[in-house]
């Protein structure tokens, strides 16, 4: 996670000192290489997940781990960032309140009836691991109610 070093307060402006993370997001990397090997994805995706861990051990769910929501320093070691929509929740708690990136929502958010929160997060590890390797998510429409209804039914392609 990128750490918070100091925050300084003038009458105009509120100025937040944070770690730097100079190697970029990982969406910016993807649209780069177009895709990632196995190799560079496994050592990123581990790093992911020990992170997702350390934050769901602290009762902490993310519910927006996307592409752009992952940042990177000069030697690939990965920060997790915008926990805008984060929530400290109990174990077994369900939640009602939808938010996330479209593309990387889970069905049981999209159905609307209730979520616990911790496996949202592991979906969109999930979706979050396929456009790593294949440079693209895995559900694709040209309207949300489409996109809700493919994520629903699980309807995605693996390429040859």
């Amino acid at each position: 996670m990128i750490r918070l070093l100091e925050v300084f307060e003038s009458t105009k402006h509120l100025l937040i000192v944070m770690e730097y993370a100079g190697g970029g997001d990982l969406l910016r990397l993807i649209k780069r290489r177009g895709k990632l090997d196995e190799t560079d994805s496994k050592y990123i995706f581990k790093q992911i997940v020990y992170g997702m861990a350390h934050i769901h051990c602290r009762s902490v769910i993310h519910r927006d781990i996307k592409l752009d929501n992952i940042l990177l320093d000069s030697e690939k070691g990965v920060k997790i960032c915008d926990f805008g929509v984060s929530k400290i929740i109990k174990k077994g708690e369900f939640i009602k309140e939808q938010c996330g990136t479209p593309a990387y929502l889970a069905p049981e958010i999209i159905i609307d009836n209730g979520y616990e929160g911790f496996f949202v997060d592991v979906w969109s590890l999930g979706v979050l691991l396929f456009a790593m390797l294949l440079g693209t998510v895995p559900f694709k429409a040209g309207n949300l109610d489409d996109l809700h209804k493919l994520i629903i039914k699980g309807d995605f392609n693996i390429p040859d």
